[in-house]
């Protein structure tokens, strides 16, 4: 039983269900990772080999323990018929089970081997998989993380790669060693005796027929409580992500009535579940005694008309029980290996994914930055469909831009463009005359401060967070771009100061102290063009007020555009760019703006008039 359990973790969702995972196209993934293996063939090659001896000798085994029965029995009996003490050939039993032993130790030896090998087989397939998949995701464009949930993605690196890894170093190698042993036992128990054989086999046969015709039949009480799961775990996670609201509106009765009726479900579909799940054993199990009880009785009766020898009909016994773990384990070995197709398949997915163009042949730079910005006729979209079509518009060097509108006006989608996140359709973007399409992507970013809404901080001392964008920073700028981003006396008062840690354990930095940190982040790379994404939009209106001085002198000779959705930098731009369905509609400053009536004017009517 313990082997069997072990075989089945790959197939058992978390709630101990059945959940099998199958690829859209098995042959063309199966046929594309034994070519990824190609390379280690020899050494899978080594593993096979391994892996046949350590059966072989398997197989051999319960022949020398026939053997060593027979050396007794014989002994035993002719004590017997003799009416003489009991005398046993100690000197052959002692050759026959140091044979055994041995026999044992090689095969020992072999899986030994055959283990180690298919392991380094599967991690480096794995190993090779991982790089090309961190390769191809720093290659993708931004469209590819707009369109994916990062959950997904994630999953795909981590948990789908291990579990191609966990499967391919056991449920291959263990599905070839299945097949020998089961080919190899039916051989074996044929040359002892062919009707034994057939009532043996057959009491495994019938028992997987049944068993494999439930779980057929179960199939719609598997998908009911899966179904079941899934409700419930999203009623959990609505009351973890919304009990605010849950308790603002005295909903908590409703809710509680709610989930019970889905933990109610839940339980009756997953009563019916275990039923099955633990039928199945059984089923096997009782034809397996039964043929073992026929087998016995009919062996007996051999052993006495001499038919077959004692130590025949219990190494028979021992090739039914090597027969048996193979196939009742293979239909979940079966599942273990799709689930890895459809794994591979799916990280497989990743690597074809289309890359950004290649743009290592453009090196067109800037002698003196500037930051003179200018968008002409830029139309973008994805595919046919349009998002931004015509806009145009110039900024000069050190104006500060605010860009307003609704949302999905395109505000974000106006800063990829310049950053080159996305490339236009039609039209030009240039960066003091020249087109950012001729620089390549790497320096035309080192021209561009960005902070962002989200405050991204990695795992990694405050001082490395600061200087992320320029590794070589001394620790005396950084400081010195913390002072100016008022950063520095909240993080003076950290344990360990700018040498404080940050990660998961240590998430005590409030949104308003991490944007902080991206602000000096930005100051210190000093950048002649700043991109800030509603940079003060979730600190307070005092610490607010207390970085608008140091953001007018960072941004003093910098151009500078800035999604705003507070008035106050909205009023001190040099200009105002109005978006709406992708377009820049407006383009002014803003008392210029409030007098056209237009929907700058519209907007400042709806959100600031008060």
């Amino acid at each position: 039983m313990s082997s069997e359990n072990n075989n089945t973790y790959d197939v058992m969702d978390s709630g101990g269900g059945i959940s099998i995972d199958h690829a859209k196209n098995s042959k063309k993934t199966l046929w594309r990772m034994i070519k990824a293996l190609a390379p280690q063939k020899w050494l899978m090659l080594i593993a096979f080999l391994f892996a046949t001896l350590g059966v072989l000798l398997n197989l051999w085994a319960p022949n020398i323990f026939a053997d060593a029965i027979n050396i007794i029995f014989e002994g035993v009996a002719l004590s017997f018929s003799e009416g003489t003490a009991i005398s046993i050939d100690f000197g052959r039993l002692s050759e026959v089970i140091l044979l055994l032993i041995g026999v044992y130790l090689f095969s020992s030896i072999f899986s030994y081997f055959q283990e180690y090998a298919m392991a380094s087989v599967s991690q480096k397939l794995v190993l090779s998989l991982r790089e090309q998949v961190s390769e191809k995701l720093t290659k993708v464009p931004l469209k590819f993380y707009d369109t994916n949930q990062k959950g997904q993605i994630l999953s795909r690196v981590a948990n789908d790669l291990e579990r191609v890894n966990e499967i391919l170093r056991d449920a291959i190698m263990r599905l070839f060693t299945s097949a020998i042993t089961i080919v190899g036992a039916v051989i074996l128990m044929l040359r002892i005796d062919r009707t034994l054989t057939l009532i043996g086999v057959g009491a495994i046969v019938i028992g997987l027929v049944i068993t494999m015709l439930v779980g057929i039949k179960s199939n719609k009480i598997f998908t009911d409580r899966q179904r079941s799961v899934g409700i419930f775990n999203t009623k959990i996670e609505e009351y973890f992500s919304g009990q605010v609201e849950i308790k603002a509106f005295n909903l908590e009765q409703e809710f509680i009535g709610q989930t019970k009726n889905s933990i109610d479900q839940l339980y009756r579909d997953d009563k019916k579940a275990q039923f099955i799940m633990f039928a199945i054993m059984p089923i096997i199990r009782l034809f397996n005694q039964i043929g073992y009880v026929m087998i016995a009785g009919l062996g007996a009766i051999f052993v006495i008309r001499a038919r077959i020898s004692i130590g025949q009909i219990l190494s028979f016994f021992q090739y039914i029980q090597m027969s048996q773990e193979p196939l009742t384990e293979a239909s979940f070995l079966f599942n273990s290996l799709q689930s890895a197709i459809a794994s591979a398949e799916r990280v497989f997915e990743i690597i074809d994914e289309e890359e950004m163009e290649e743009d290592s042949q453009v090196n067109s730079r800037i002698k003196a930055p500037k930051g003179n910005i200018s968008f002409e006729n830029v139309q973008f979209g994805y595919g046919k469909e349009l998002l931004m079509d015509g806009v145009d518009f110039e900024v000069k060097a050190g104006q500060k831009v605010a860009i307003v509108g609704p949302t999905g006006a395109g505000k974000t989608t106006l800063i990829n463009l310049l950053m080159r996140f996305y490339e236009t359709t039609s039209g030009s973007i240039k960066v003091d005359g020249v087109d950012t399409k001729k620089m390549s992507r790497h320096y035309l970013r080192s021209l561009f401060g960005m902070v962002l809404q989200d405050s991204w901080m990695f795992e990694g001392t405050v001082s490395e967070n600061i200087a992320y964008g320029r590794h070589r920073a001394s620790k005396s700028e950084i400081v010195d771009a913390a002072r100016m981003a008022r950063a520095d006396h909240f993080i003076r008062t950290l344990p360990n100061g700018y040498d404080t840690v940050m990660n998961d354990e240590n998430a005590s930095l409030s949104q308003g102290e991490k944007q902080l940190l991206c602000i000096a982040r930005a100051i210190l790379t000093n950048p002649p063009i700043l991109l800030l994404d509603e940079a003060t939009s979730s600190i307070d209106t005092r610490t607010e007020l207390e970085i608008q001085k140091a953001m007018d002198h960072l941004m003093k000779g910098k151009t500078s555009f800035v999604i705003a959705h507070r008035l106050s930098t909205i009023k001190n731009a040099d200009v105002i760019l109005v978006m709406k369905e992708g377009n820049v509609v407006e383009v002014g400053d803003h008392e210029t703006l409030l007098q056209k009536d237009g929907m700058y004017s519209e907007l400042y009517n709806s959100q600031f008039a008060s």
